[in-house]
């Protein structure tokens, strides 16, 4: 057995697990700088007067915003980063070692997102299976990550796949 194989048998063993994490409070600032840096213009992202004439209570994120921040705080130091530059965004799977990239995302919009709102994440593995490619095996692991206010409202939902293939030369 491989080590991929190996790695894929351990990644199975832990569909359908949840983690669930407190991403903590929203902020304003937070949901609006994402959006300066995406392009975003719209004045319901800035301004809660214009969020109240479109209906809404207040201003609110862009709907990517969840989905698009992979961590909350100051993120890892180069040196803890993988040769692939990613830190921890795989929900304790067992993939160290493995070069991962992002393969797609489905996205399902359930609630808006405003300030001050407390942000729970549940990442759970829904499949994980080994395949052959021209340069070689790799994973597609597919996750559903959940992004609940603190009462359970759901405001996200992200079905995302991820690929897994060992660093060149191994």
């Amino acid at each position: 057995m491989s080590a991929l194989d190996e790695v894929c048998e351990r990644v199975r063993k832990q569909v359908g697990t949840v983690v669930r994490d407190s991403l903590g409070r929203v902020s304003a600032t937070e949901f609006q700088r994402f959006a300066v840096a995406a392009g975003e213009t719209d004045p319901v992202y800035f301004d809660d007067a214009a969020a109240r004439a479109a209906g809404l209570p207040g201003a609110v994120a862009p709907p990517l915003f969840l989905s698009s921040v992979l961590g909350w705080g100051a993120g890892p130091s180069d040196g803890e980063l993988g040769a692939d530059g990613t830190g921890d965004e795989t929900a304790g799977l067992p993939l160290a070692g493995l070069r991962l990239m992002g393969a797609g995302q489905d996205l399902d919009f359930h609630n808006p997102v405003y300030d001050g709102v407390r942000v729970v994440r549940e990442t759970s593995v829904e499949d994980v299976a080994l395949k052959d490619g021209r340069s070689g095996p790799f994973l597609v692991i597919t996750r559903l990550r959940r992004f609940l206010d603190e009462s359970g409202t759901p405001l996200l939902s992200c079905r995302d796949n991820l690929i897994a293939r060992p660093e060149a030369g191994e």
